[in-house]
């Protein structure tokens, strides 16, 4: 099974990518792999950031939030 790992900006592993082909194995192998994706589905964002979101959505709504340009952003990173 050939693995791909993802790392964040400072070299720590964050995911792991297989080949469908061998989750498809995976998965008839082990059925609560399917019956956990299930579970999961409309959770695919944590908790924290759900409400991270909702915080800032109220301050928005408040007045109380700074809204940065995309482009400024963009140039900012350097992209």
């Amino acid at each position: 099974m050939e693995v791909q790992y993802l790392s964040d900006s400072r070299g720590h592993k964050t995911a792991v990518v297989i080949p469908i082909k061998d989750w498809e194995l995976l998965k008839k192998k082990y059925v609560e792999f399917e019956e956990a994706g299930a579970q999961n589905d409309t959770s695919v964002v944590p908790d924290w950031q759900i409400e991270l979101g909702r915080k800032e959505l109220e301050k928005l709504k408040n007045g109380n939030s700074e809204l940065i340009e995309w482009d400024k952003i963009k140039k900012q990173l350097g992209l």
